[in-house]
């Protein structure tokens, strides 16, 4: 990420939305809304002397509230840029990080900002986010303390979380004894998500074997459907973890509380048997779903969503990174969950693909396009509805198509009621001419 902000060709827009795209491949138009942060990043230093004396805290968003931020913060120690910002929903304007502030950065009149920028090809790699399991309240989770999510036990875990690196039940602030991991929670389930969320199974190992490294003398189980450990390498991880003292129970447990601890009782599917354990702390290891801002992302750019909800390439095995839309790729989490191998050669090509791109300095373009009678429009938008390309649109009342974006399917031309449409090459003329030539034979 330091890399990426100090390189003299990357221009970053940080705490920025995108609030419309237009234009045409090769010449997009993108409106971004820069937020303001109330802080000058030209005179932020990131000394974090600002946070040190505001007298608010509330919880931390990026700790998923298991710890707490004050009102000016930087959002967490490996940001880039390591610019503070006033969240204003909780200062209380007592201007304590003003008077603290030897930069002079405090910019309470700070106005949100937008830029237009042009580009020849946009990547998509808006990311993921984890199933909202507080939403359905599975295994607990919302109700009970001390279950929590694979996420939460990560920022436990980290040197830099709000635990310090300990794993602590989250009622009391002590170290559990005895621990649950839950497999599958939101992910190949009809209900929720059918598909497999892919690296589950191999976090939930990672971080079970960490906790044992650290507390050789606690309790791990984890509960599973099929452990998926499909790469190179991850059998054999999974053989010494299983070697390190995990327990493993096939199946698909209930989680209660009795009063004084939590208790997960089900069938172990393998032998049997009904199996009912108190544990200190239950982990759930929360499905991969589609990221809100990447669907509206792509939207706007009139990209076709696959059954799962996540963005849909062109084609899964011969185009997996380019879209419908001509010079927009995808890559990452944004088309479907990945583990971080994955989304690095995805995000490598998707470059690879939109650099060619823009260096080829010309588009071969689609002949065989649709040509707008314009005495025919009536203006009527139902071949803009129709389009899968989002190729054509009508302006003041009539349409008018975009051929660069064109694929020439002839969709809008079937569609037409006033006949205003004609095909280049299979014109309607051309059609009739060549029925008649066929008849007189």
């Amino acid at each position: 990420m330091v890399e990426v902000a100090k390189h003299p060709n990357v221009e970053l827009y940080t705490y920025t939305d995108i609030k419309r795209v237009s234009g045409s491949p090769g010449e997009f138009l993108v409106t971004l809304l820069k937020k303001p942060r109330y802080v000058d990043e030209a005179k932020c230093t990131g000394c974090g002397s600002c946070a040190e004396k505001c007298p608010v805290e509330v919880p931390d968003e990026f700790n998923f509230g298991l710890g707490t931020r004050k009102a000016i913060y930087i959002p967490f120690s490996q940001a880039v840029p390591k610019i503070a910002l006033i969240s204003m929903e909780d200062c209380i304007q007592c201007k304590s990080c003003e008077r603290q502030c030897l930069a002079g950065a405090i910019k309470y009149d700070q106005q949100p900002e937008e830029i237009e920028i042009k580009v020849g090809a946009i990547i998509l790699a808006t990311g993921t986010e984890i199933y909202d399991v507080a939403k359905y309240g599975d295994y607990g989770y919302g109700i009970y303390e001390d279950v929590i999510t694979q996420a939460e036990l990560e920022r436990m875990l980290s040197p830099t979380g709000p635990t310090g690196g300990r794993v602590l039940r989250v009622s009391n602030r002590k170290t559990p004894k005895r621990i649950v991991m839950i497999q599958c929670v939101g992910s190949r389930d009809i209900r929720r998500n059918p598909y497999c969320s892919e690296v589950c199974c191999m976090v939930a190992l990672k971080n079970a074997k960490l906790i044992k490294q650290e507390h050789p003398e606690a309790e791990v189980t984890i509960w599973y459907i099929d452990i998926r450990a499909v790469d190179e390498g991850h059998e054999e991880y999974y053989r010494r973890v299983r070697e390190s003292g995990i327990n493993f129970i096939r199946g698909m447990p209930e989680v209660t509380f009795n009063g004084k601890s939590l208790l997960v009782e089900g069938e172990n599917t393998l032998t049997n048997e009904f199996v009912s354990m108190e544990t200190d702390l239950v982990v759930l290891s929360a499905a991969i779903v589609p990221s809100p801002s990447g669907i509206e992302i792509g939207q706007m750019l009139g990209l076709d969503k696959a059954p799962s909800g996540f963005l849909k390439p062109l084609h899964t095995g011969l185009s997996p990174q380019e879209t419908k839309t001509r010079a927009v790729f995808v890559c990452g989490t944004a088309q479907g969950p990945k583990d971080i191998s994955y989304s690095v050669s995805s995000a490598r090509a998707a470059a690879s693909a939109a650099t060619a791109w823009c260096l080829a300095g010309e588009a071969s373009l689609e002949l065989i396009t649709p040509v707008i009678i314009e005495e025919l429009c009536v203006g009527c938008k139902r071949c803009e509805r129709n389009c899968p390309f989002g190729a054509i649109k009508v302006v003041d009342g009539v349409a008018k198509v975009d051929e660069a974006s064109c694929k020439g399917c002839g969709i809008c031309v079937a569609s037409c009621p006033a006949h205003a449409l004609d095909l280049r090459y299979y014109r309607d003329k051309q059609i009739r001419e060549e029925v008649a030539a066929l008849v007189k034979t």
